[in-house]
């Protein structure tokens, strides 16, 4: 992949998250690819599109603006600033993140997300 099919990738794993296209989230893995987080890990398609389901009976929305992608070859890093809106009082709430990923075959083979969620911010 280049540069700029890294960056759509990317592009289209926040895109997906924010229409709450749960089967699009998973559909960028591998089979064997990995999404970790400091709430976990998952494998596959079908467990980070059910985590991604989850998440939503959470959250009622989601932005995500990307502030940069760094690219080495198959690896590289994302910055990205997180909005979400909870059910639980419709407030958003803000979140800085920090991913670092590996891709094979246009695929997402590991996504792990460096975040601190006391420092999620209203």
């Amino acid at each position: 992949m280049n540069r700029s099919d890294v960056e759509q990738l990317i592009q289209h794993q926040a895109d997906a998250w924010q229409r709450a296209d749960f089967d699009a989230v998973g559909a960028d893995f591998c089979e064997d690819g990995q999404l970790i987080s400091p709430g976990g890990t998952w494998q596959g398609p079908a467990a980070i599109a059910a985590v991604a389901r989850e998440w939503y009976t959470v959250c009622s929305g989601v932005q995500v603006d990307i502030k940069r992608i760094l690219v080495d070859g198959n690896q590289g890093a994302v910055e990205w600033v997180w909005h979400e809106t909870r059910r639980a009082d419709n407030q958003v709430y803000t979140m800085k993140d920090g991913i670092i990923f590996e891709l094979r075959d246009g695929k997402i083979l590991y996504w792990r997300e460096y975040f601190d969620p006391k420092a999620i911010k209203q």
